[in-house]
């Protein structure tokens, strides 16, 4: 990702709404579901917004963060996250079946990001039985000016991403696509973005912070939107959120029902 989306972010994401929403689905996967002290890592975690809510709101969670970028980690370590180390996901600086959970938001998408062998240092660190948690850009035809500028190269539907876990010996509890609501508009928004890019305009993030009254009632109704999605399996949303439980490699290939 550009150095300058990381200031952005850290800028933006405490009180951005769609951080908000993405923080209470992680929280909903990870509450009731972890051991005492239970040892969580954030696999890529940005500036770490995400690891700073969740020790906030889960008792003795023992967290600790990677990110491949030093000014990510810069950004951890001013908020106090001291845990949190330079290192690559491909490679990650850990014991094998150290932690009960793995955060993966929004990083096997990135350019020069191999899925593969991130999901299998991801399933290495976990204890058997452990939780992966991930959430990954949907669709191509929603790639824009946004993608160009955090590095994202590729996007993806949801029997991609449970055919990556279930190939990397992980068995796939929950996977549904979210943001359901604002997917037409961001078609044609992202399309547009990428008609700009044809005649020279310079690419931008999406990431901007409303009014505040704005930003309040976004954040109440994306998260009414996905806790429908994650009823009702709704085939689109602009990501896709995925809950999954490493498994020995005896059970690759396992189906799983959606819940």
């Amino acid at each position: 990702m550009k150095a300058p989306e990381y200031d952005l972010m850290r800028a933006v994401e405490d009180r951005h709404w769609w951080y908000a929403v993405l923080r209470s689905q992680v929280q909903h996967a990870l509450v009731g579901r972890l051991p005492p002290r239970g040892r969580l890592l954030d696999a890529g975690c940005g500036t770490g917004g995400m690891l700073d809510f969740l020790q906030g709101q889960i008792c003795d969670l023992n967290g600790v963060g990677v990110d491949s970028e030093e000014e990510a980690v810069r950004h951890c370590h001013l908020r106090g996250l001291n845990t949190v180390q330079v290192g690559s996901v491909e490679a990650l600086p850990y014991a094998d079946a150290v932690f009960d959970a793995v955060l993966s938001l929004d990083v096997l998408y990135h350019a020069g990001v191999s899925e593969k062998r991130a999901l299998a240092e991801m399933g290495r660190v976990l204890h058997p039985d452990g939780l992966l948690v991930l959430n990954l850009p949907a669709f191509n035809g929603l790639r824009g000016s946004h993608d160009a500028a955090v590095s994202g190269a590729r996007r993806y539907g949801a029997s991609q991403v449970r055919s990556l876990l279930e190939h990397s010996s992980f068995a796939v509890e929950l996977i549904h696509y979210w943001n359901a609501w604002l997917f037409l508009p961001m078609l044609v928004w992202r399309q547009l973005s990428r008609m700009k890019a044809k005649l020279g305009t310079a690419g931008e993030s999406d990431l901007k912070l409303t009014p505040a009254w704005m930003n309040a009632l976004l954040i109440s109704v994306g998260r009414v939107d996905a806790g429908l999605c994650r009823e009702l399996c709704l085939p689109f949303g602009s990501s896709v959120f995925a809950v999954a439980r490493k498994r020995e490699r005896s059970t690759r290939g396992m189906q799983h029902g959606s819940y």
